[in-house]
Order: structure tokens, then sequence, then C-alpha cells
């Protein structure tokens, strides 16, 4: 009997050997569909073929979901970097929308409708990039709550808009609009 530092009480040097040899294996047995052979591999011979039959198949229907993926992440980096910058995460962000939603008693600014919590947006009237500093952006008489329709339509109209007119626009000509299209 011998006393090995990393496996213990072993019955000589056969069975030390033998027991790094398996280590080294990393042997187990495969378990689905009733197969129950002994692989080093993540699947047996033949659920390898099956798994790369499915994977291909995966893949083949992929191209346009990676393709909008990458889309998407420009669009967030470059149009929507305000996203991408914290500010809406933010400690600040989270307590001032909190208090503009019970303020306006959940009500949407445009159409005076109750919502629930996950319908309404705070929105910025003058938007958020025109700000100066970040006491502005969190000055909650230059927001209230919009719908995400609303929300969505107002953007849109933004994204046609100087930002030098953008800046002098009112609470009031924003229903205007934003009722016009109820």
């Amino acid at each position: 009997m011998k006393i090995d530092s990393e496996y213990g009480l072993v019955s000589g040097y056969a069975e030390l050997e033998m027991l790094r040899r398996l280590d080294e294996m990393l042997v187990h047995r495969y378990n689905a569909s009733g197969c129950r052979e002994l692989v080093q591999t993540k699947y047996c011979g033949r659920h390898e073929q099956e798994s790369a039959q499915r994977y291909a198949k995966w893949k083949a229907t992929q191209p346009n979901t990676l393709k909008r993926r990458a889309e998407t992440h420009e669009y967030d980096k470059t149009t929507r970097e305000e996203l991408h910058d914290g500010f809406y995460h933010s400690k600040q962000w989270r307590k001032v929308s909190q208090f503009v939603k019970e303020r306006d008693g959940y009500i949407g600014a445009i159409d005076g409708k109750l919502y629930d919590d996950g319908e309404l947006i705070v929105d910025h009237i003058i938007p958020r990039r025109l700000l100066d500093n970040r006491v502005a952006m969190l000055d909650a008489s230059n927001l209230w709550l919009l719908n995400r329709r609303q929300h969505k339509h107002k953007t849109d109209i933004e994204a046609k808009m100087s930002d030098t007119k953008l800046k002098h626009l009112n609470k009031n000509w924003w229903k205007k609009i934003l009722k016009e299209e109820n």
C-alpha cells in the first residue's frame, strides 16, 4: 500500500498509474436516447453526427438574425448613444422618473388615460441631448408621461427636426401634435 498526496491510499504504482491515465482520459458515459457508450468528447459517434446536422440546420436560419443583431448594435452605439451612457440606469434618474409617475398619477399627458407602470415612459419634453448638464436632465419640469406609442411618434418627429427648433418647442405644442396622431 502506498499513500499518494493526490489520490490517497492506493495499492501500488500500477493502480496509481491507472488512476492518472483515467484522469487524463476524462471518460464519461454518454446518456442520451438510451445510448450508454463511454466517450471522451461531448457526444458518442452516432449522436455527434446528429448534433452537427441540427447545428447546421440552426445556423442556416441565423444569418439574418446575426446580421440584425450587428445592425442593432451599431445603431445603438451611434444613433442611440444616450441609452448607453448609464444615465437611464442611474439612481438619480430612477428616483426622478418614479417621482414624475407619482406626481402625474400614472396618467398619460396626451390622452389623460390611466396606465400601468410598464406602459408609461418618462420623456424629456426638450430632448436630453440638447440639455446642458445633468441637473437640467433631471429637472422634473421638463419631464412628462407618454405611452409607448406616443413616445415613439414623438421620437420620430424629433428625428426630422433641427436641434434649434426642438429647443424651443413646449409641452402644449407637443400635446397638439401628438393628439392629432390619435
